[in-house]
């Protein structure tokens, strides 16, 4: 970890305080990425991974590496379909996304809120609550513990999202944002 931690690109300066208000229009953007490090924590299971996320319009890639042990893990996820690349293995299933990944990964994170909430701004399919350091959406509490500048946007840096037991913490080192 502590190697991984000294080949991370160094983020832009840190800003301590997340403003939710001029947000809004990140829920628009249609090209990301995003680059770093998620731990996830529920009754059962602890795991970290370094994460690669690529969202390009409805479409999201995500590259995890040393999850629960298994080395590459790769998600593919569009309306209603995902696909998991593992262990050599490649299966594609059909339904609900945040049932599917969390059936198939034993992580009950609803990852299409979370393609938002990373960003820094609730989904705005939903309702939510404001808090201080962020939101309240679907029963989750998001904080957004530090943010940065990065690319001329200011970015979440270090989130927590908890519900209960579950908890997922997400480091992130590198952004890519394009307007289009």
């Amino acid at each position: 970890m502590l190697l991984l931690a000294s080949c991370a690109s160094v983020p832009g300066k840190v800003d301590e305080v997340f403003k939710m208000d001029g947000r809004v229009y990140l829920q628009a953007v249609r090209y990301w990425g995003l680059s770093g490090r998620v731990s996830v924590i529920n009754k059962r299971n602890a795991a970290s991974a370094t994460l690669q996320w690529q969202h390009r319009d409805k479409k999201d890639h995500i590259k995890l590496s040393g999850l629960f042990g298994l080395g590459r893990t790769e998600i593919n996820l569009a309306e209603n379909l995902v696909e998991i690349k593992s262990a050599g293995k490649q299966n594609a299933y059909s339904g609900n996304v945040d049932d599917v990944v969390a059936s198939e990964l034993g992580i009950a994170i609803p990852i299409s809120s979370l393609k938002y909430w990373v960003l820094g701004v609730p989904d705005p399919m939903m309702t939510y609550q404001k808090i201080a350091e962020g939101f309240v959406q679907q029963d989750w509490r998001v904080s957004y513990l530090q943010m940065q500048n990065d690319e001329g946007y200011t970015m979440p840096r270090k989130i927590r999202v908890e519900q209960g037991e579950a908890r997922l913490k997400l480091i992130i080192n590198q952004w890519d944002i394009k307007h289009h």
